[in-house]
């Protein structure tokens, strides 16, 4: 009976076995369609499908129509469908049968994914555009130079806008009859620029918008030509925001004035006006600016004459009053006092113009014309108490000079700064006697003036008749130079290269002593006409010469922080003779010299500087501030300064100028009887 019970089960489970085994091994089709959130299909979606429990995997992609079918055989009815397509979230599902269906559909939507990426960190210095800044609140490394500010900086409005009145407001700078002078040196050793090019101009308009600096050593290779003081006058840009206007006028009465006898005897009481009116702006909105100003100067003083002199200015020149009077007796009828024609007062009319305009339509390019002319015409040159009126004479100096700029950021991203500049510039002066008429020079004996001199005389010189002053001199001044700034690391290495080339020309013809001059020993002779002797210039060479200087420079600012900056560089330079001197055989064949020749020079002059502040207080910076007592300046203390270098002066003009003279002056001297 046991037995019987188990052969049924068997049997049964036999027969239940059989249909789930055909069951399973039917095949399973997995399909679908992939879309976004918005509906519309995915093509290219990767479709991976794994199967249960045997883990077997397959992988398809979707069609055009977002569609993906993957066929499993057998079929277990268990699967997990993994969908992924680029720019999506991927999606995972599990699927199961349901029932005896052999097709599982599983559709997906893929939403946008914005893939984030894992952090990346650069550092670096932001490009800067290189700058052409000068100011004074950018000193150069090393450099010893200060501008004119506050209230030592201040000159009278009779002497406002002299170069050299305001070189000598500056500490280190001593004043000399020629010019200002640092640490010994000659004016012939100093330089006069606007902007940084050669400006043959000695006072500059008082109400001009400018910044003047007077720089004693320099360790930048690109800045050149003078071994003693560069005076640089700054005329900046006109403002875009605003229109300025700045007006003065002066007057200085002689009524106002007081001086004593001395000084009255001399003219020192110098009467005049002098206005002047400028201005800076947009003069087409945002297409051109200008900074121009006008200066109108007028001064008159009453110097004492051989013919109006006092006697106490008499006695102070050397000479008694008897014997002028006994002069005057005898030249008068001569008319070798005479006044016709000649001024009873010195005056000195002058009148100056400098001017900027730049064309600001593009902000990455500098196009910009600098203008300087002056006109000054001086009286009553020579006037004397020892010299007639007559023996006087009238001197005239024009200046003119131009400047062009040209500018443009160049390269990749704009950042190098290419500049270019043109300069031309020349001075004329013309000096003439009032009378073309010969001189006369006649010995005043005179009694003693101090007593204790007993029967001792003095002998006075006295001039009369025309002047012997008769001369052309002009000078003229050609000068470009081409400069490129860059930075790299922002602004620490600051990088400058210079060609600069310049050319100079000097000129002067004139006869001294055209007319002749009589030499007297004595109003008595005069009385007579008795000369002594005569002497005459009958012919004088003219002078001239022409030179040429050129360099260049490349400079390097290395700028670690604000404490401390350092400079170096090198620069290249040339001078020579644009013409040579006539060659003298006879001088050759004697000596065994050369000559008819002018040499050149090159030289490389290598410079370093520093600046390090020590003084780290957090107020220790620059600043300024306005007020009616001037400008000021404030700049860190506690710095200290240095470098090493050699410096060159220009070659100038003057120094053939002698030689090139042909033939020598032709005199004419007469003496005793010989006179005519």
């Amino acid at each position: 009976m046991r037995h019987s019970i188990r052969a049924l089960c068997a049997l049964a489970f036999l027969c239940t076995a059989a249909p789930l085994a055909a069951q399973n091994s039917a095949a399973d089709v997995i399909r679908g369609r992939v879309t976004d959130d918005s509906a519309r299909v995915i093509a290219g979606a990767t479709v991976i499908v794994t199967r249960g429990p045997d883990r077997l995997v397959q992988q398809t992609t979707t069609d055009s129509g977002g569609r993906y079918s993957i066929r499993f055989e057998p079929g277990t009815g268990d699967y997990l469908v993994y969908v992924s397509a680029l720019g999506r979230r991927s999606a995972r599902r599990r699927v199961q049968r349901q029932g005896t269906e052999t097709e599982l559909v599983a559709d997906f939507q893929l939403a946008p994914d914005a893939t984030k990426l894992a952090e990346v960190k650069v550092t670096a210095k932001k490009p800067e555009r290189a700058r052409n800044d000068v100011s004074p609140f950018n000193q150069e490394p090393g450099s010893a130079e200060s501008y004119q500010e506050g209230v030592s900086g201040q000159l009278p409005p009779s002497a406002a806008g002299s170069l050299s009145g305001t070189a000598s407001t500056i500490a280190g700078v001593t004043m000399t009859p020629n010019g200002p002078s640092i640490l010994g040196s000659g004016a012939e050793s100093n330089l006069t620029t606007l902007n940084g090019m050669g400006m043959a101009a000695s006072s500059i308009p008082r109400a001009a918008k400018t910044e003047t600096r007077v720089t004693g050593a320099t360790f930048d290779a690109t800045r050149g030509g003078f071994a003693g003081a560069n005076v640089d006058v700054r005329l900046s840009p006109g403002d875009r925001m605003y229109q300025n206007r700045t007006a003065q006028l002066t007057f200085d009465p002689r009524a106002l004035q007081y001086t004593d006898a001395v000084g009255r005897s001399a003219g020192v009481p110098v009467g005049g006006f002098r206005g002047s009116i400028g201005g800076d702006g947009e003069l087409i909105r945002q297409a051109l600016t200008y900074n121009v100003a006008l200066d109108v100067a007028r001064s008159i003083s009453s110097p004492a004459t051989l013919v109006d002199a006092d006697q106490a200015t008499l006695l102070r020149a050397g000479i008694s009053p008897d014997s002028v009077a006994r002069l005057r007796a005898v030249a008068g009828p001569l008319g070798l006092l005479s006044t016709s024609g000649v001024p009873l007062d010195r005056t000195r009319d002058q009148v100056t113009w400098l001017g900027r305009l730049d064309d600001t339509r593009d902000t990455l390019q500098t196009r910009a014309l600098l203008t300087y002319a002056g006109v000054t015409k001086t009286g009553a040159v020579g006037f004397g108490p020892l010299a007639a009126p007559a023996a006087g004479g009238e001197q005239r100096d024009n200046t003119l000079g131009a400047q062009l700029v040209f500018g443009a950021y160049v390269g990749q991203g704009r950042y190098t700064l290419n500049e270019t500049r043109l300069a031309a510039s020349r001075v004329a002066s013309h000096t003439a006697p009032y009378l073309s008429l010969p001189g006369a020079s006649v010995l005043v004996r005179s009694p003693g003036i101090d007593p204790a001199t007993g029967q001792a005389t003095d002998v006075t010189g006295v001039a009369l008749g025309g002047g012997p002053m008769f001369r052309d001199d002009s000078r003229w001044t050609l000068e470009g130079a081409n400069e490129t700034y860059w930075y790299r690391r922002g602004s620490r290495h600051r990088f400058r290269t210079q060609l600069w080339g310049r050319a100079d020309g000097a000129a002067q013809s004139g006869i001294a002593n055209r007319s002749g001059t009589y030499s007297f020993n004595s109003i008595a002779d005069l009385s007579a006409g008795q000369p002594s002797s005569f002497s005459r210039t009958l012919s004088q060479p003219d002078r001239s010469g022409k030179v040429w200087n050129g360099a260049a420079a490349f400079a390097h600012t290395f700028v670690p922080s604000r404490f401390f900056s350092v400079i170096y560089g090198a620069r290249v330079e040339g001078d020579g003779f644009l013409d040579s001197p006539p060659k003298d055989a006879a001088l050759e064949s004697s000596l065994g010299v050369r000559t008819g020749y002018a040499p050149s020079r090159v030289h490389v002059s290598p410079r370093a500087g520093f600046s390090y502040t020590y003084n780290r207080d957090k107020e220790n910076g620059n600043g300024s501030m306005w007020s009616n007592s001037g400008r000021f300046y404030r700049n860190p203390v506690g710095t200290l300064r240095g470098g090493i270098g050699e410096v060159r002066d220009l070659l100038r003009p003057d120094v053939l100028s002698d030689a090139s003279a042909v033939g020598g002056t032709l005199l004419l001297s007469c003496v005793g009887s010989a006179v005519p």
